[in-house]
């Protein structure tokens, strides 16, 4: 036994001289510890127009500062919804991608509060050291102009906005609904836009493009494939054919829409469902399509009209639409008769119908640009006030210079004037005098006319009830020009300028203008109650 205890002893000793003798053949080093500074706790950021920037200091307790470029370190960025969520495929998504220290990049991501981590790697040892801050993106599409645009000669679809931040903040931000998940779309027709003062549905907002007619959510203007109001607002949804035109009667009875494919469309408002069915340019509700219309929709602007005007292309001629107790007869146009006495011009005209616009102008008149086949033009005015089709008034022999040439136009709800543009040049024509006067609108020579409009407001009660100032109210009487530079090496080359109108000296001066668009189709400003 003793023996045994004396051999275990003598092992022990061994094997301890053997680990201290060993203590000299290993390299012991301190693990580096980091520590990250100058990040705060809460971003706070206006999207598609602020930038988020970071600028971290981190400081190693080895090596001191750690710069961007050190191949040591990986620095990452991932963000995630606060309140839980996918923005993608995976709750975590990268914010910086090409692995910088220092973030600066646009904010273009939907509004709400995120949980951002920055996180450093030491490449050697795999340890990660990481703080985290709140991103709060806040939103450009609460109010303001919405103006869309194409860009490129593929006329790629992109809506930008100039949002009204507070009273004396306005800013532009370019592109807001890329992020926001609207389809890849070439051709920009226009923005359909009724405020609802209800909770539900809410702000009707469509934007129609060459690929579908897409709603935007009324907060956070996200949409995507399913917001296509074929799938949406239809019984059956048409096949290739989509939106060109969407109107509201004020009064929210019916909505109209008009396609590509020369198709119009009603929803009656409060009948069972709701929809929209089968084309109404037919005799027979649910009949074969007997005509095309054009892609214009002619209303009474500022009161609950009942009545809405559209053009039979094929046949040349005006036929209506009415709202009545039939529910059968809210489902198809119908022709428009001529008034027994004292007609000023037939609605068999005859003339391809080149433009039509509804106004406030003596209590809804809407003007229509017709043209022979000579290619002269002339000005017929239709009264929708009282539930008819009234002929109110018949321009022609128009002195009115390049008026033949005029891709835009414009007429006022004010005064007699009619605004049009051959692109490179802007008019106004006194419908009472027959008198055209070129207008200055500070085009350069390499910029183009794209748009001209007038703005009025949807629900002037809304802006009464938010004590809005005579000068935001004054603004819906004043002149739109979208104009587009083509030399620009960039797709922002749009300009919106805002003109006041002189009633009395045919003129015009300007208001404000914001630069930096694209290449402007149709502005809408979205109201707010």
């Amino acid at each position: 036994m003793k023996n045994i205890n004396f051999i275990y002893i003598l092992s022990l000793l061994f094997l301890f001289s053997s680990c201290f003798d060993d203590l000299g053949n290993y390299e012991y080093s301190d693990v580096s510890k980091l520590t990250i500074e100058n990040i705060p706790e809460r971003i706070s950021v206006l999207g598609s127009v602020d930038n988020i920037v970071v600028n971290p200091v981190i400081k190693s307790s080895l090596e001191g500062e750690i710069k961007e470029n050190d191949p040591n370190f990986k620095f990452t960025y991932k963000a995630e919804f606060k309140s839980g969520g996918y923005l993608g495929t995976t709750p975590w998504f990268v914010i910086n991608e090409g692995g910088e220290l220092n973030l600066n990049r646009l904010a273009e991501f939907p509004p709400n509060t995120y949980i951002v981590w920055f996180i450093v790697e030491d490449l050697r040892t795999g340890i990660e050291t990481s703080v985290t801050f709140d991103l709060v993106v806040t939103s450009t599409t609460y109010e303001g102009w919405m103006v869309l645009c194409e860009e490129g000669s593929g006329k790629r679809v992109r809506m930008d906005m100039v949002s009204k931040i507070s009273a004396d903040r306005n800013v532009v931000a370019t592109d807001i609904l890329q992020p926001l998940g609207l389809p890849e779309s070439q051709t920009a027709y226009g923005i359909g836009f009724y405020p609802n003062t209800y909770a539900f549905p809410g702000d009707q907002i469509i934007v129609m493009t060459g690929n579908g007619a897409y709603r935007l959510d009324n907060k956070t203007f996200e949409t995507d494939e399913s917001f296509n109001i074929f799938y949406l607002d239809f019984v059956v949804a048409p096949v290739d054919e989509v939106p060109v035109a969407y109107q509201p009667l004020k009064s929210m009875r019916a909505n109209f829409i008009i396609t590509d494919a020369g198709n119009a469309y009603v929803q009656n408002i409060g009948t069972s469902g709701a929809a929209f069915e089968l084309p109404i340019n037919t005799s027979s509700r649910g009949g074969a399509v007997e005509y095309k219309v054009a892609p214009y929709i002619g209303l009474q602007q500022g009161a609950s009209g009942t009545t809405a005007l559209f053009y039979d292309i094929d046949n040349k001629r005006f036929v209506g639409w009415s709202y009545g107790s039939n529910e059968n007869a809210r489902n198809i146009l119908n022709p428009i008769s001529d008034p027994v006495s004292g007609a000023l011009f037939s609605f068999n005209t005859s003339k391809e119908l080149v433009y039509m616009e509804g106004t406030r102008y003596s209590n809804g008149l809407v003007y229509s640009v017709l043209q022979d086949a000579q290619g002269k033009r002339s000005i017929y005015g239709i009264n929708m006030s009282g539930s008819g089709f009234i002929q109110e008034s018949y321009y022609e022999n128009l002195n009115a210079p390049n008026f033949e040439n005029a891709k835009h136009f414009a007429f006022h709800s004010q005064f007699p004037y009619m605004f049009y543009s051959d692109g490179k040049k802007v008019y106004i024509y006194n419908l009472g005098s027959n008198q055209a006067f070129e207008l200055n609108v500070g085009l350069a020579a390499s910029e183009e006319v794209t748009m001209l409009k007038f703005n009025l407001y949807q629900n002037p009660g809304l802006h009464l009830l938010n004590d809005q100032s005579d000068e935001f109210m004054n603004i819906q009487y004043e002149l739109i020009v979208g104009s587009y530079d083509t030399s620009a090496s960039h797709n922002n080359g749009g300009r919106m300028s805002v003109w006041k109108v002189d009633g009395i000296n045919n003129s015009i001066s300007k208001d404000f203008e914001y630069k930096g668009l694209g290449k402007i189709k149709d502005i809408v400003y979205r109201e707010r109650r």
